[in-house]
């Protein structure tokens, strides 16, 4: 059974106002959507039940728990791809971590004019999305490398797992303050709750998605 991505014909904002279609934009599907927050979930068992352990690698359910919590979010990966929506899920995961033309030209800019600021049309994700994702992807093998270490050689072989897990933690941090605080990014967050953004931010942030989006689906014109 294949999971479908739909959209709601209307949105309701937070003054109660019916909005038209047109004024959102389909952003994720629920298949990215449910595959990011099961991450974040079992991300979050994983650091508390490894907090609680502390510095040592003790045989228990605590143990237990931390080693499932990372073995699941595998588990949810592949799910995600086998039940889900397979393309949707490959084809953020290629436009994440794939460095086109447009960050290329926007890194050379800022080497030659790094007082000069300008309006880049980016596409579904920026270049500082992109460089949070690979760093991310980097800490997090690392965290999984020094796990897997610290619990074969036991006591004393925990230091650089903690500091793995720190450089996650700043990582994962500057994340969420991007997502929840920063005025000029927050409204993406949306995006990966309901599925969809506010077509003006798409415009501003994100031009040249946002015209892939309706060339693709003329209804979002």
């Amino acid at each position: 059974m294949v999971i479908q991505d739909t959209y709601p014909p209307q949105i309701v904002d937070r003054e109660h106002v019916i909005l038209s279609p047109h004024d959102r934009v389909a952003r994720f599907g629920i298949t990215e959507r449910l595959l990011h927050w099961w991450i974040v979930a079992l991300f979050a068992s994983a650091l508390l039940s490894g907090m609680a352990m502390g510095g040592e690698a003790e045989s228990g359910p605590v143990l237990n728990l931390h080693i499932a919590s990372v073995i699941l979010i595998g588990i949810g990966v592949v799910v995600a791809l086998v039940f889900g929506n397979t393309m949707a899920v490959l084809r953020s995961a290629k436009e994440l971590l794939t460095f086109d033309r447009t960050d290329v030209s926007f890194v050379r800019n800022a080497i030659r004019h790094p007082s000069h600021r300008s309006h880049v049309r980016w596409g579904t994700f920026n270049i500082g999305q992109k460089a949070l994702a690979w760093s991310l992807i980097a800490s997090l093998s690392a965290v999984i490398a020094t796990g897997i270490n610290s619990w074969s050689s036991g006591e004393g072989a925990s230091g650089p797992h903690a500091a793995a897990v720190l450089v996650t933690l700043a990582l994962l941090t500057g994340h969420v303050f991007m997502a929840v605080v920063n005025p000029s990014t927050r409204p993406a967050l949306p995006g990966m709750i309901f599925g969809h953004v506010r077509r003006g931010w798409a415009t501003e942030h994100h031009a040249a998605w946002l015209e892939e989006q309706d060339r693709n689906d003329p209804s979002t014109r």
